[in-house]
Order: C-alpha cells, then sequence, then structure tokens
C-alpha cells in the first residue's frame, strides 16, 4: 500500500531562501528514510502508522538538529499531512466513467 506525506513550507510568511534551505534538507532526510520524492509528496509503502511514524521522526530529527541553531522547523511549515494514495482522485486523467452525470459548464 502506497501512502503519501505532503508538506509545504509557508514561502508566503517567511523568506525563500531560509524555506528552500530548510526544504532541501528535509528531501534529503525523507529520502534517506526511504521515501520517495514526487513534488511536495513523499511516497513509502508502508501502512498508514507506520508511514506517519517514521515522516514525523524525520521531521523531529531535523527539528532537533535545527534547534541548536536556533531554527524551529515547524514554524515554517505550512502543510504537514498524510494520506493513502489509493484513495486519491487524479482528474488530470480521463475518467473511465463515460457518464458521471455531471453537466460541465452549465450553472443553474
Amino acid at each position: 500500500m502506497a501512502y503519501a506525506i505532503v508538506i509545504n513550507l509557508d514561502y508566503e510568511n517567511h523568506p525563500p531562501e531560509i524555506c528552500s534551505e530548510l526544504w532541501n534538507v528535509i528531501k534529503l532526510g525523507m529520502l534517506q528514510a526511504g521515501f520517495k520524492c514526487d513534488g511536495r509528496r513523499f511516497t513509502i509503502n508502508l501502512p498508514e502508522h507506520q508511514a506517519c511514524v517514521k515522516a514525523r521522526q524525520v521531521i523531529d530529527d531535523i527539528e532537533d538538529h535545527l534547534e541548536y541553531h536556533r531554527k524551529h522547523l515547524y514554524r515554517f511549515m505550512k502543510d504537514f499531512y498524510a494520506y493513502d494514495t489509493e484513495a486519491t482522485t487524479n482528474l488530470l486523467v480521463p475518467s473511465s466513467h463515460l457518464d458521471l452525470g455531471v453537466k460541465v459548464g452549465v450553472l443553474s
């Protein structure tokens, strides 16, 4: 089962150069922990609990290291959530159903 972790940093409220530096540290940590990177989404073939624990452990380890430098990673995070990839619907892929019962472009 593939499980995904989404991480978005708050570029709107923090300097882009710091966010970029933090992102590189996060990406490296997640890759070293066995996640695959797809944009801001990291996937791993583990059950939900194990994937979430592993992701939190990576972030907490980074946080512990950065705390020494007076940076707190969680303050820079905008999103940090997980979901089962089987529950994802990619709307860029044509539907396998011919008629979904929805009319597109018609306002009521």
